[in-house]
């Protein structure tokens, strides 16, 4: 992924300050507050401008080669709504985890849901990218960031190694092979785009 719209050092500064810049996605136009690893993992989301009363999100994941990428909506591993991803071939197998113990957590169940969003959802040479709309993501059960919320820390973990079954969404996964926490600027993060950027939103079939 070519952050090509971030200030001059500032994917320096997201790998070792671990705060989110603005990122642009040359593909789908979308702007998210965004992170990006040294192995090429990358987390971003986007919200509504006014976030009263919104659950849904937009977020966009990915990095390099064949392994996972997870993030975590509220900070830590444990007792918080997963996102995990991996590339299949061409195509992005995604799901939504929660545990309570350290290993590879089950999959979740709820209102939430994962609809892709095509113009930024491909896997290429370099690297792969999921692009989707969160809807219902946004939980007040401590599991998620406050709608309401102007900052927060994400989590993130990622591994190189494949999942076991990639075709399937609740494939156990290896342990990561790295994981820490994003400084979100959630005032940033919001857009008066996001209601033109959900309609991209179209459920698999």
């Amino acid at each position: 992924m070519k952050f090509s719209t971030l200030l001059v050092g500032a994917t320096a500064t997201l790998a070792t300050a671990q705060n989110a810049a603005s990122y642009t996605d040359a593909k789908s136009n979308i702007t998210f507050q965004a992170y990006q690893h040294a192995t090429g993992y990358f987390l971003g989301i986007a919200l509504p401008e006014e976030p009263t009363n919104n659950t849904d999100i937009i977020v966009t994941i990915g990095g390099k080669g064949t392994g996972w990428s997870g993030a975590s909506l509220a900070g830590p591993m444990k007792n918080a709504l997963l996102l995990l991803a991996w590339p299949n071939s061409q195509a992005i197998v995604g799901s939504f985890r929660k545990t309570a113990q350290y290993g590879s957590p089950p999959v979740a169940t709820g209102v939430f849901t994962q609809t892709p969003i095509a113009n930024g959802t491909y896997v290429n040479s370099t690297h792969w990218t999921y692009t989707f709309l969160c809807s219902k993501c946004i939980q007040t059960d401590g599991t998620t960031f406050a709608a309401n919320a102007s900052s927060t820390v994400l989590g993130y973990a990622l591994s190189s190694a494949a999942p076991s079954n990639k075709a399937n969404a609740a494939s156990p996964v290896s342990k990561h092979s790295s994981q820490g926490q994003v400084n979100f600027d959630l005032i940033k993060a919001r857009s008066k785009n996001f209601a033109t950027w959900k309609t991209w939103a179209v459920p698999k079939f």
